[in-house]
C-alpha cells in the first residue's frame, strides 16, 4: 500500500493539466516504496472536453483538471471511437481517499475494435496508471455482456468486466505501476475480448524519488502568498513549493538548497504579467533568501509590507500595478538591492535616501508615476510638517518646541501675577484705611485747636466756654 502526494510537472505538450492540489494518492502496489512523489503526466477524461478548475464549473474535490482524451489517441483510434455519456447519478465516487469525481464516470468512449493511446514519458522513471471505468451503456445488462483486456507497452496486464466488478452505473478504478522503459512513448490499449472496450479516464503519474523538501517557513509564506496574491489554479500552486528538484513545480518559483543543505529554499518569484489582483502579504519576510522579486504589469493593490526588503534581495519589480502608501524603510536597509522598479503605482511620502542612491552607486531605480512621492531630486520637495501621511520629524519637533514655549509663558504670567498682589497688600492700604486714617487725622487737629483756644483764654482771665467758676 502506497501513499504519496501529487505534484504538477510543466511540461509544453502538458500545460493544461499542471494544475493539481495536493493529493493522498493510495494505491494497490506494494512494489513502489514510500519514498516517491506523483508527477502528473497526463489526466484523461474520455469523452469529453477539458473541466475542472479554470476551465469549467465542474467541481473536483482536490482541484484536478481533466483534459480531453482526443489527443492522445492514435490515428486508427479516433476513426472508430464514438463518445457515451449520461446524466444518471454514478455511485462509488468521491469516496475518499483518492475522491474521484462523479463527472468523470458520466462520459465514456467505446470501439468496436482495439482503443489505443499514446501517453510521452521520461524513460528513466517508473510510471503509475489509473484506470477509471463506469458501464453506463444500459445495454449492458449482466456480466460478460463487456468483456476487455488492458494493454500496456504490449503486455497484457488485467481483464476487465466493470459489469462484474462494481454493476451498471458505478465507478471503478484500478491502478498499475510500469517499469523499466526503453522509450519516450507508452502505450495503452484496451483490447475486446466480449462486446467492446469502454473506458472513462486514465492518468498517468511519473514516480520520482523524494528528495528535499522547502523549509517550513518558507511554505508559510508560499501559501500566504498564494492566498494573498489570487494565484489562479491553472499555475499550480499546490504541494511543495520546490520539490521535487528534479522539475518545475510551482509556476513562477525557483529554488535551491539552503547553507546546510538540509532544506529548499525560495530564490525567486516571477510573477509577472499574470492578471494577479490580490496584495502581497506580510508573510513575504520569511523569504530570507529571496533574491528576484516580480511581481510586475498586474492589478496588484495594498500597501507594501513593512518587512520587505530582506538581505538577501538583489532585485524588485513591482511596476505597473495599484501598490498605495509609503515605500517602507526597510527597502533602505536592503545593502544588495541592484534594480529597484517602483514606476506606475500610487505610492506616496518621502523616498528613502538610502533607497534612491541605488541609482548612484551603479544600480537602477525608477520611481515614475507615483505623484504622491517626494523628496528626492526629480520628485517634487516633501511638506515641512507631513511626511507619508502623518506628521514629520520636523513637524513633531516645531510642536513641542512651540508647547514649550508656550508652558514658559504661561508659568512667567503666572509668577508675575503672584508678585503683584503680595506687593499690593503689604504697601497700598486699602480705600477704607485710608478714610479712616483721614478722619483721625483731622480729629486731632481739631482737638489741639480748641485745647489751644483754651489756653489761650485761660491765659487772658476769660471765663471758660463750658462754663463754672475760674
Amino acid at each position: 500500500m502506497f501513499v504519496s502526494t501529487v505534484l504538477p510537472l510543466t511540461l509544453p505538450s502538458l500545460d493544461p493539466l499542471k494544475s493539481v492540489k495536493s493529493i493522498r494518492y493510495l494505491t494497490n502496489s506494494a512494489t513502489i516504496g514510500e519514498k516517491f512523489i506523483l508527477v502528473n503526466y497526463g489526466r484523461l477524461s474520455c469523452g469529453s472536453s477539458q473541466w475542472g478548475p479554470g476551465f469549467s464549473n465542474d467541481t473536483d474535490d482536490f482541484g484536478r483538471t481533466w483534459q480531453s482524451d482526443s489527443e492522445f489517441r492514435t490515428p486508427t483510434t479516433t476513426k472508430i471511437i464514438h463518445s457515451l455519456s449520461t446524466g444518471a447519478t454514478i455511485t462509488g465516487t468521491n469516496q475518499p481517499p483518492n475522491f474521484f469525481p462523479a463527472k468523470l464516470y458520466q462520459t465514456a468512449v467505446t470501439g468496436s475494435g482495439i482503443l489505443e493511446y499514446e501517453l510521452a514519458v521520461d524513460a528513466k522513471l517508473d510510471y503509475l496508471l489509473w484506470f477509471h471505468f463506469a458501464e453506463i451503456d444500459s445495454r449492458v445488462k449482466q456480466k460478460a455482456d463487456r468483456v476487455f483486456d488492458v494493454v500496456v507497452n504490449e503486455k497484457n496486464v488485467k481483464r476487465v468486466d466493470v459489469f462484474e466488478e462494481v454493476g451498471s452505473f458505478a465507478a471503478y478504478s484500478w491502478s498499475y505501476t510500469v517499469h523499466n522503459l526503453s522509450s519516450t512513448v507508452l502505450t495503452v490499449k484496451f483490447v475486446p475480448v466480449v462486446g467492446a472496450p469502454i473506458i472513462s479516464g486514465i492518468e498517468n503519474y511519473a514516480l520520482v524519488p523524494n528528495d528535499l523538501s522547502t523549509a517550513p517557513e518558507q511554505v508559510v509564506a508560499m501559501r500566504a502568498l498564494k492566498e494573498s496574491l489570487r494565484v489562479p489554479d491553472r499555475m499550480g500552486w499546490n504541494g511543495d513549493p520546490c520539490a521535487p528538484t528534479n522539475w518545475d513545480t510551482w509556476e513562477g518559483i525557483t529554488c535551491h538548497p539552503n547553507k546546510d543543505e538540509t532544506a529548499l529554499v525560495i530564490s525567486q518569484i516571477d510573477l509577472g504579467s499574470q492578471g494577479l489582483k490580490g496584495s502581497i502579504s506580510e508573510q513575504i519576510t520569511l523569504l530570507s533568501d529571496l533574491v528576484t522579486l516580480n511581481l510586475s504589469t498586474n492589478s496588484l493593490g495594498g500597501t507594501l509590507p513593512s518587512g520587505l526588503g530582506q538581505q538577501s534581495l538583489s532585485r524588485l519589480d513591482l511596476s505597473n500595478n495599484q501598490f498605495s502608501g509609503p515605500i517602507p524603510e526597510s527597502l533602505a536597509s536592503a545593502t544588495h538591492l541592484q534594480l529597484v522598479l517602483l514606476n506606475g503605482n500610487l505610492l506616496e511620502g518621502r523616498v528613502p535616501e538610502e533607497l534612491y542612491s541605488i541609482g548612484v552607486h551603479g544600480g537602477a531605480i525608477d520611481l515614475s508615476g507615483n505623484k504622491g512621492l517626494c523628496g528626492v531630486p526629480s520628485l517634487p520637495q516633501c511638506s515641512l510638517f507631513w511626511d507619508n501621511d502623518r506628521l514629520s520629524t520636523g513637524g513633531k519637533i516645531a510642536i513641542g518646541f512651540s508647547c514649550l514655549v508656550f508652558v514658559c509663558l504661561l508659568v512667567v504670567g503666572y509668577l508675575i501675577c503672584i508678585r503683584r498682589r503680595r506687593h499690593d497688600y503689604e504697601f497700598a492700604p486699602s480705600h477704607d484705611l485710608t478714610s479712616m486714617a483721614a478722619k483721625r487725622n483731622k480729629y486731632q487737629r481739631q482737638k489741639s485747636l480748641m485745647l489751644l483756644e483754651m489756653e489761650s483764654q485761660h491765659a487772658k482771665g476769660l471765663p471758660s466756654p463750658y462754663g463754672g467758676p475760674h
